[in-house]
């Protein structure tokens, strides 16, 4: 007995968190444009770099867009749920992305103390004002439009490391407006880098267990064993599994024994549990295989004729 087609209930917010990402992504490639200008009007070798690396973040944004629209594709062919995982595949390869950024911002920065460059100030910190507000702006749309998603999460991630970038640049323009002391720019972009390496590592950790096919952190694995094998009907569990699509689109299968051989009573009970398990545990599609002690071929009665499993009419 599995589940029907409309147990599976689609992820709340899909088309906001796609309007929102197609917003994002046009607002970061915009600044792109104009950091690239202005830093080739203005000379600097650090505006540059910043507009090198928001390359990365508007790449990182067309990603988790074309995710999170190819997961709206219907079931069919092999793909009989559909392309809901690709959601977290553009999570886990966001993730991936952020820790080689951050790699890279503490090697340079490494390289940077031996011998610290010059830098011009007031571009960066120019260029810093107007990169924070258009990327907290871009998360803070991002985070009110699908906070659950796992994609929407790393897209988020990028923008916070750029906004934290565009921190960190302001800070350096000041300090170097007061001080001169170029080691701190070096040291601030490792300071960032630690911190971007800190927030990613959640979502690293959270799209890997989703791809591995592991059941959601915050359920119960033991009271939901527990509770299947209270059921009167269900004498024993002889495999139970529980694992994600997507977040918030969780699945379990479940091969139970039991003595009751009437499929209308198993049909009841199959309905109970569905319901059961979608209110207290939040399972939207669960299947159920019945099995019997004896193959159901002793003391079971054919439900359509009322004689014995096997026999056969005269």
């Amino acid at each position: 007995m599995s589940g029907g087609p409309g147990e599976v209930s689609g992820l709340p917010g899909n088309r906001a968190a796609e309007r929102a990402l197609a917003i994002a992504l046009g607002l970061n490639l915009g600044f792109l444009f104009i950091e690239v200008a202005v830093g080739i009007l203005a000379d600097s070798l650090a505006l540059l770099s910043d507009a090198g690396h928001m390359v990365a973040d508007v790449a990182a944004l067309a990603f988790a867009l074309a995710a999170q629209r190819l997961s709206q594709a219907r079931p069919g062919g092999g793909y009989t749920f559909g392309l809901r995982r690709m959601p977290v595949l553009g999570a886990f390869g966001n993730a991936l992305m952020l820790i080689f950024i951050a790699g890279f911002i503490l090697w340079e920065a490494a390289r940077r103390l031996q011998a610290p460059p010059d830098v011009a100030p007031w571009p960066v910190l120019l260029a810093g004002i107007a990169g924070l507000l258009v990327n907290l702006g871009s998360a803070l749309l991002l985070h009110r439009a699908a906070s659950r998603s796992l994609n929407v999460r790393g897209a988020v991630l990028h923008l916070l490391a750029d906004a934290l970038g565009s921190l960190g640049a302001m800070a350096v323009a000041v300090m170097l407006l007061l001080t001169d002391w170029r080691p701190i720019d070096a040291l601030v972009s490792a300071g960032i880098a630690l911190l971007i390496l800190g927030a990613t590592w959640p979502l690293l950790r959270d799209s890997a267990r989703v791809l591995l096919q592991g059941a959601p952190p915050a359920l119960p694995m033991a009271r939901l064993r527990a509770a299947l094998a209270a059921v009167p009907e269900v004498r024993s569990i002889l495999d139970l599994h529980v694992w994600e699509i997507d977040r918030g689109m969780t699945v379990l299968s479940a091969a139970l024994v039991t003595g009751e051989c009437d499929l209308r009573i198993l049909e009841r009970v199959t309905d109970g549990l569905r319901q059961r398990l979608l209110q207290e545990y939040g399972i939207g599609h669960a299947t159920f295989e019945w099995r019997t002690p004896d193959g159901c071929r002793q003391g079971c009665e054919d439900v359509t004729t009322g004689r014995p499993a096997g026999t056969e009419s005269a």
